[in-house]
């Protein structure tokens, strides 16, 4: 299989040796790695939420991770497998991951030269009279990593 040559676009599609690692909220940092190993997608942008901002729930503190997926080799289903196992090994914790199709990311426009934006977000379930614990965030980061070696990776 050929790698495939994401557009050059504003400098976000990155080389994973390019990424400023230390920049990444930690609790992120190896999920970023492990995904940026992957030709058919980048990541444009993310945030640990909770797991790394704690009490802070404002808008620019919501866990996120954004990224450009290539169709060509079922990006988008990948992405949303990945994402279903990842809520099944987290459980009924009260935290649930989705994905979304972005119509405008940060930097642009949606979608650049056959690569796509997805955001996933971690919702909190409602009915819930309080945030949940740091440890719900990290527990989701770490059944996104799970689930990511059996869904994320082409090979």
């Amino acid at each position: 299989m050929t790698r495939m040559e994401p557009p050059d676009y504003s400098g976000i599609f990155l080389e994973p040796e390019n990424i400023k690692y230390q920049e990444i909220d930690p609790p992120l940092r190896n999920l970023i790695r492990l995904i940026s190993s992957e030709s058919w997608v980048k990541t444009y942008g993310c945030c640990a939420g909770h797991a790394h901002h704690g009490e802070e729930s404002g808008a620019e503190h919501q866990f996120f991770m954004g990224f450009f997926v290539n169709h060509e080799y079922g990006g988008a289903d990948r992405l949303l497998s990945w994402v279903e196992e990842a809520n099944r090994l987290n459980g009924p914790t009260g935290l649930r991951a989705e994905v979304e199709s972005v119509d405008k990311h940060p930097f642009g426009q949606g979608s650049v030269d056959g690569w796509y934006a997805y955001r996933i977000t971690a919702y909190e379930i409602r009915g819930r009279m309080s945030l949940l614990p740091a440890q719900t965030y990290l527990r989701m980061i770490k059944c996104l990593e799970t689930a990511w070696q059996k869904f994320g990776s082409v090979s």
